[in-house]
Formats: C-alpha cells, structure tokens, sequence
C-alpha cells in the first residue's frame, strides 16, 4: 500500500491536497524539555472554505478529534487532568474519558475513548520547530478506500510509538485498538 501523507502547511502552499475527499489531520506537539508528547488526529468531511490565520489556518468544516498522549514519568504535571494543563500541552479530556497504558519505566500513554466532536470549524496552527502536522489522504482516481486511509493512520502511529518511543508492540498493538476503535466512530461521522 502506497503511503499518502504531505505536510499540511507545504500540501495547502503547493495547492496539492485534495479537500473534496474525507480525510485526515495528525497535529504533534513535542516538549522540548522532555518526551512529553501531544497528538491530535482529526477527521474531517465537506470542507466549505480553509481561511488563513496569522499563526496558521480555519478549517469551516465539522472534525471529530482524538488525542495520545505521550507522558514520561518525569513529567511535572502528571497527576493534572489533560484539559487544565498549559498551552501546547493540554487537551480537552478528563482521565476518566481516556484509556491510561502504563509503560515499564513508568512513563504512560493516555488515548482518548471517544472522538471530540468540533462543530462547524476548528483551527489548525501553524508547526513550532521540531513539531509537524501532516494531512493523510487518497485519491478518488485510485479509488482508495476509509479502511486504507485508516490503515495508513494506524501504520503512522505505530512507526511513532515503537521507533521514537520504543514502546513495546504488545502495549503499540492495544494502543492501536483503541484508536482503531476511534476510528470506527468516525465512520459513522462520514456517513451522516
């Protein structure tokens, strides 16, 4: 399977991304004083107009949000929930609305349970040094199916949690259930 992602910010420059399709968003956030890590995938349908900001872009269409947490032992805020804790760091879930895996050296990843429905618009920023956004896509000429642009998202996530987090397969194999579990409920999304 060929892999179909772009940097958001380069696809939108270079008029390459095709925004009549469904498809998805992966935002990163890293720490520069830590691993600490925030990601957020989004799905999103019928996009009506994409206005620029001075910090990045609106996209003016409903998006369905789930996020991963990467959050080392070491982490300062760690007993914080999601949404109380600062700037790029936070996001908008409680403990009890997420799944917590914990990891051998006591680091942790939190998934969310359930999408974060974003009505009517939600704002992409524009990347700080050492971060990325990248848009994953198909194409309607090669008839790419949900279930691949899925498959494409999990075998993302997985490269990340095993090659820069060296998280065991067994706990990246649960971590990818429930964000395939995510993923199913974006498909009803897609339908409505």
């Amino acid at each position: 399977m060929k892999k179909k992602w772009i940097e958001l910010f380069r696809g939108l420059q270079e008029g390459s991304i095709p925004f009549e399709e469904e498809g998805f968003i992966i935002v990163s956030r890293f720490d520069k004083k830590s691993m600490y890590s925030v990601f957020e995938l989004i799905s999103f349908k019928n996009v009506k107009n994409i206005s620029p900001t001075a910090s990045g872009v609106i996209f003016h269409s409903d998006g369905y949000k789930t996020y991963l947490i990467y959050e080392p032992n070491n982490y300062q805020y760690r007993f914080q929930e999601p949404y109380l804790r600062d700037g790029l760091a936070q996001a908008p879930m409680r403990f009890s609305e997420t799944k917590i895996f914990e990891l051998a050296r006591r680091d942790r990843i939190i998934v969310s349970k359930e999408p974060y429905l974003s009505s009517g618009s939600f704002t992409i920023e524009r990347p700080n040094e050492g971060n990325f956004v990248y848009y994953i896509y198909g194409t309607k000429k090669q008839h790419e199916s949900q279930l691949e642009k899925e498959e494409n998202v999990l075998e993302f996530f997985e490269k990340i949690l095993v090659k820069d987090f060296s998280v065991p397969k067994s706990i990246t194999t649960e971590v990818l259930k429930v964000l395939e579990e995510n993923l199913s409920k974006y498909k009803k999304f897609s339908i409505d």
